[in-house]
This record gives structure tokens, C-alpha cells and sequence, in this order.
């Protein structure tokens, strides 16, 4: 049984009454367990962390950033945490984005522990809608904060053409050009100057910055986007990333940002393929991967995501980082062909749990829930999820199930189950 927060205390955090949060879940809260055993243990550890060393890319980063690091560095031994991309800025579900509702709520009674945006909600023209007032709901629910990066190509940025001309998927080679006394540097600070700004504005509200795990340039080791492993050597990504950490750090004086370094998944899975365009332990505080797998004949994706977990939690753990799985999921070729694993959510979390090592992640995240989606087969759109949503089609397929038994898991832990997230006393070392 999990152990879940009263809905007295998460109706005061949040505004909302208790009947419009029992109505929207669409289950009674008695029906919701008290605290495990588990469930206790775990707050108690993470709750008696406190005056903790923490040593982060940022020396001078807020109070609340290194609560943040420290809570994940002590949570993470006792569940994984939740996360979905635009949890309450999209989905299949609800009728308004902002920022109260979520498919992951209607689902199942609560919101992920982690969401997810990105810089098309920050840096102009913000195609995915700007989410400030989201972020902070999400905040004040104690919720954390990651935002991806999909910059635009600086190269191709003011081009015409059609899609993915000027977008992160057009693969013009950009990264030298990015670096300072490159051609287009004036372009990508431009886009860090807008990130920097909105950063310094994220309060609150009683004016505290609200802290972000910033995920610079992902899915380095694929080559869809133009900073990927064929538009660029390792040195050259290195620097890039590096550069973003000092410009965003120093030069704009950001102190609310963990710096996260997110590749693909790697199928040779060795620390060496990992460190390859790893840009060095003092520009990274989270270490992540990014995986999507098969629908069908997916035990060897499996057992590849928990090797490479395993690695990211034991490269994490010897240098005192936080390991994370920053996106993970069905691909999306399976999902717009109508495909479904309704054993998805329970495969994953049995395996990661039996790993000792890969249980030690702190989040696992899944993308968004989009209703635009694509048209399918038959013409009809084919809406992208990655929540199986409380409607009629998941609860059909047995897919909505299956998310509630990942839910009621003692190990994974959804908004409600996490506290004390950003008022744990540390130091910087």
C-alpha cells in the first residue's frame, strides 16, 4: 500500500477544495491507503537529512537548489519518482491547461512528482505555449521542475523552408558555430540570454527563485538534432555544453539551475561509451539517459534499459551525482500504429526494482501526452500518449490498469508521496 500526503494538506497546498480533487480524480480519497511501512521509512530518511554537504556545478546555487540535490541524493534509495512532459499543459483528458489538471491525475488520484517542459515554452516564439504559471503551480504542490532544450538551429534559425528547416531537428552541423568566435555565437546566446531571463524571473510567491534541473542538449549520441554525434566531434559537444554551464552560470548570474547531461541509451553498456562526450564531472549534477523501446518483443529493451540504469546509478554514485532515466517509453511509430503493452508500466518497475543497483534512479520521466497527435492508418488522428489516460480505449486495452498498478507500487512515488523537497538544510561544499 502506498503512502500518500492527508487530502487535507494537499488541498491547502494546492487551493483546491477536497470534493473538486475528489471529483476530478474520479475516486473516493478512503480508498486511498494511509502510510506503509515503507512509505514511512522513507520520508523519515528523507526528512532527517539535514545540515548535508552538497557539492554542485553551481558553488553559489540558491538554498532551495541544494535542498533539491540533497532530497533527490536521499529519496532515491528508497523509490523512483515519477515524471511526465507537460503533465498538466497537455493531454487527452482535460479541459483546461492551466495548470490544475493533468491525464496523470485523472488517471490516478495525483500528479507525477516530476514535470517535465521545455525551451519551446521559454524561448521565443515558444511554440509549446508559455508554462510560468504552470511551473509554479507545479512548485507549490512540491513538485520538481526539469526542462529539456530544443534550441533552434542557430545556423538555419531565420531560414524559410519547410519543417524541420531552423527547428533542433534540422542536422545543419552547429556546434562550432555555436562556440564562442564562431559565426553564429551571437545567435545561441541569444537563445541562453531569453533561458537566463526567465530563470531570474521564476519566483514564487513570496519572490523565492524556484530551482530547475536544466537538461542541456540531449539525445547527444543519436543524429536527429544538430549538436548530435554526426554534426559534431566529442570534443566540440563537450565544449558546447560546457559553454552553455559557464555562460548560464556565470556570465548571467543563474543559481537556480542543477545541470543535467542526458545521451541515448547504449546497447555496448560501458562507463567508457558513457564518458565518451561526457562533458566532466564539474559541469554535471544529474546523469541521465534517454531510451525508447519496442511494443512487442521487448524483453532484450528491457533489460538494456536496466543495464544502462544500472551504470548511470554507480557512475552516480562514485561521484556523487543524481541518476536519472530523463525520458522513457514505448517509440512512437508503435504508439501512432494503435499498439499497446498493457504489462508496460509493471515489466518496468519490476525490473527496475530487482536490480540493486538500477532501483537507485531518482526519476524515470515519459513524454507528453499530445492531442494534436498524427493521423493515422485510416486518415483519423492518432493522438502520442505516454500516460494511458482515463478513457474508454485504455480502459479497454487493460493499459490504464496497468498504470495503477505502477501507481499503487510501494516503490514509485507520485507528487503526494514526496515532501520536504526544498527546506532541507545544507552547505556547499
Amino acid at each position: 500500500m502506498k503512502k500518500i500526503v492527508s487530502m487535507r494538506s494537499l488541498a491547502v497546498r494546492v487551493g483546491f477544495s477536497m470534493l473538486a480533487l475528489a471529483t476530478l480524480a474520479g475516486c473516493n480519497p478512503a480508498e486511498k491507503s494511509s502510510v506503509s511501512a515503507q512509505g514511512a521509512s522513507s520520508v523519515a530518511a528523507v526528512q532527517a537529512t539535514a545540515a548535508v554537504e552538497v557539492s554542485l556545478v553551481d558553488k553559489q546555487a540558491t538554498a532551495e537548489t541544494r535542498s533539491l540535490f540533497a532530497f533527490m541524493q536521499a529519496q532515491r534509495k528508497h523509490s523512483i519518482m515519477f515524471g511526465h512532459q507537460h503533465d498538466t499543459t497537455q493531454g487527452l483528458t482535460i479541459t483546461t491547461t492551466d495548470g490544475t489538471q493533468s491525464d496523470t491525475f485523472n488517471a490516478v488520484g495525483d500528479f507525477a512528482a516530476v514535470y517535465g517542459w521545455d525551451t519551446l515554452s521559454i524561448v521565443s516564439p515558444k511554440l509549446e505555449g508559455d508554462v510560468v504559471e504552470q511551473v509554479k503551480k507545479a512548485y507549490a504542490r512540491g513538485g520538481i521542475i526539469t526542462i529539456s532544450s530544443h534550441f533552434d538551429n542557430p545556423i538555419t534559425d531565420k531560414q524559410k523552408g519547410e519543417w524541420p528547416v531552423g527547428t533542433s531537428w534540422d542536422k545543419t552541423p552547429a556546434v562550432v558555430a555555436s562556440l564562442p568566435d564562431g559565426e553564429f555565437n551571437a545567435v545561441y546566446n541569444g537563445y541562453l540570454d531569453e533561458l537566463a531571463e526567465w530563470a531570474h524571473n521564476l519566483k514564487d510567491e513570496n519572490g523565492v527563485l524556484i530551482p530547475v534541473i536544466f537538461r542541456i542538449l540531449h539525445e547527444n549520441t543519436g543524429s536527429w538534432f544538430w549538436w548530435g554525434e554526426e554534426q559534431s566531434t566529442p570534443e566540440q559537444y563537450k565544449k558546447l555544453y560546457q559553454y552553455t554551464v559557464a555562460y548560464l552560470r556565470d556570465t548571467k548570474g543563474v543559481h537556480n539551475f542543477l545541470y543535467a547531461y542526458s545521451p541515448n541509451n547504449f546497447w555496448d553498456v560501458t562507463e567508457a561509451n558513457y564518458e565518451e562526450r561526457y562533458p566532466g564531472d564539474a559541469w554535471v549534477d544529474v546523469l541521465g539517459f534517454d531510451t525508447y523501446g519496442p511494443v512487442e518483443n521487448n524483453a532484450d529493451w528491457f533489460k538494456n534499459v536496466v543495464d544502462n540504469a544500472a551504470l548511470v546509478a554507480r557512475m552516480a554514485e562514485a561521484r556523487g551525482k543524481i541518476p536519472v532515466i530523463s525520458e522513457i517509453g514505448i517509440r512512437a511509430p508503435d504508439i501512432e500504429a494503435g499498439k499497446y503493452d498493457n504489462q508496460w508500466y509493471r515489466k518496468l518497475i519490476s525490473a527496475l526494482k530487482a536490480d540493486p543497483d538500477a532501483r537507485n534512479i531518482s526519476f524515470l520521466l515519459t513524454w507528453r501526452n499530445a492531442p494534436e497527435g498524427v493521423p493515422g492508418p485510416d486518415g483519423k488522428n492518432v493522438p502520442h500518449y505516454w500516460v494511458p489516460a482515463n478513457r474508454e480505449e485504455n480502459i479497454q486495452n487493460g493499459t490504464l490498469e496497468d498504470f495503477l498498478e505502477f501507481y499503487r507500487d510501494d516503490f514509485t512515488a507520485f507528487n503526494r508521496d514526496i515532501s520536504n523537497v526544498y527546506s532541507i538544510e545544507t552547505t556547499a561544499k
